[in-house]
């Protein structure tokens, strides 16, 4: 065993406001289907509860267990996707008729993915005594500093801005949502951030090997809509990050940016965020282009978490670290950065993860963990035990006085 202390971290994809505002709803993520579901048959009947945590796969629900539960929406593990109980369908057909009628379609879902997150954000509600007990959990966690990946709204930009984190936290969104932010806080703002496909947990990351029950995920755009999006944003002066999971959608990120690079046009910098399937010859090709990954070491356990969703051949594709630093030469901490996307935060998940996934191919040494988290070992602060040969890290209970 060995025992070590970590400085505190830098998360590199988080999603802080929504994260918060989601704090105190009922997480289903560490329950059994049963345990859910008698969680959720106990919750009022006269108000739409919100629950997050919800996996798809392992809490799936037959009609008619949907009909018998309380008012209820379900968000997605991965927060690609949802679910309405018949009950929550009725009280918000006012408020939010368009996310109410597409619920069932998931390709529209993708294609408007940042304003569901904000539909999600409005049903919880973020409140400054929330985001403070959040920031100060993280704290506890070992994180430091994060980048909100998709500021939601000037509500979310003003709590936050005006709390004692704001040095902590950088920002990104859509373009859409930038356009109605006041003029300090598009000040604010790192860059843009886009979305070219969806999750696995829901079956929507565009994959060229596939899922088990034979679908290859969805595209938010044509390739068409793609450029032209790129060509639109270019002029900014401002930075992008991309969704990008799958090796289709990776592979339409990259031609879209070769073909601005081929006529001078760049911007100031540029993330591929997830590319969780990324293939040696696009992990060239993003090379080239100086892009920088920004990946999940949590994600790695998708090999095991998805092995009935997911085919083998990309169980063994994903998260390819050693291929990305030993083989194409990208350095953690220069151009691999390494964050949680929230699932979940803190050291322990991270070192766990990263050091003892389910596949070699994704396992990452201890410097290469820490350079992709902007973090060192330290002689303060909280110690974490190395199980090396029971592949298991634990927080050191801290003695009191």
């Amino acid at each position: 065993m060995t025992t070590i202390q970590i400085a505190p971290i830098r998360d590199h994809h988080a999603h802080v406001g929504l994260f918060a505002s989601l704090m105190g709803c009922l997480d289903l993520s560490d329950m059994d289907r049963d345990t859910a579901l008698a969680s959720m048959r106990k919750l009022p009947p006269d108000r739409v509860t919100t629950i997050r945590g919800w996996h798809s796969v392992r809490h799936a629900l037959s009609p008619g267990e949907m009909e018998g539960l309380p008012p209820i929406l379900l968000i997605n593990l991965s927060l690609h996707g949802f679910a309405l109980t018949p009950g929550a369908v009725e009280r918000l057909q006012e408020s939010d008729p368009e996310v109410v009628d597409h619920r069932f379609d998931p390709e529209w879902c993708e294609r408007n993915l940042p304003r569901l997150l904000g539909f999600f954000d409005r049903q919880a509600h973020l409140e400054e005594a929330t985001f403070d007990r959040f920031m100060e959990a993280l704290g506890d966690l070992g994180v430091a500093r994060l980048d909100e990946m998709l500021l939601q709204s000037e509500h979310a930009w003003r709590i936050m801005s005006g709390s004692k984190w704001a040095d902590r936290l950088c920002y990104w969104t859509t373009p859409r949502i930038f356009e109605q932010l006041p003029a300090e806080a598009q000040g604010q703002i790192e860059g843009f951030k886009l979305f070219l496909d969806g999750a696995i947990g829901v079956r929507t990351a565009a994959l060229s090997m596939g899922f088990r029950d034979g679908t290859k995920g969805l595209f938010t755009y044509t390739d068409a809509e793609w450029r032209e999006v790129l060509e639109s944003l270019q002029d900014q002066g401002r930075s992008l990050a991309i969704h990008a999971i799958g090796d289709l959608a990776i592979g339409q990120a990259l031609d879209g940016l070769e073909d601005l690079s081929r006529r001078g046009l760049r911007f100031p910098s540029l993330r591929l965020e997830h590319v969780q399937f990324i293939t040696k010859a696009q992990a060239q090709r993003a090379k080239a282009l100086g892009i920088v990954l920004s990946m999940q070491p949590n994600f790695s356990d998708d090999s095991r978490a998805y092995a009935n969703v997911l085919t083998q051949e990309a169980c063994d594709a994903n998260n390819p670290f050693r291929m990305l630093i030993d083989e194409v030469g990208f350095g953690p901490g220069v151009e691999l950065l390494f964050g949680s996307d929230g699932m979940p935060y803190g050291v322990e998940a991270q070192l766990q993860h990263g050091l003892f996934p389910p596949c070699a191919s994704q396992r990452l040494t201890l410097d290469e963990l820490l350079a992709g988290l902007d973090s060192r070992l330290s002689d303060t602060g909280p110690a974490y035990v190395i199980d090396h040969e029971q592949q298991r890290v634990t927080r050191q209970a801290q003695e009191t006085a």
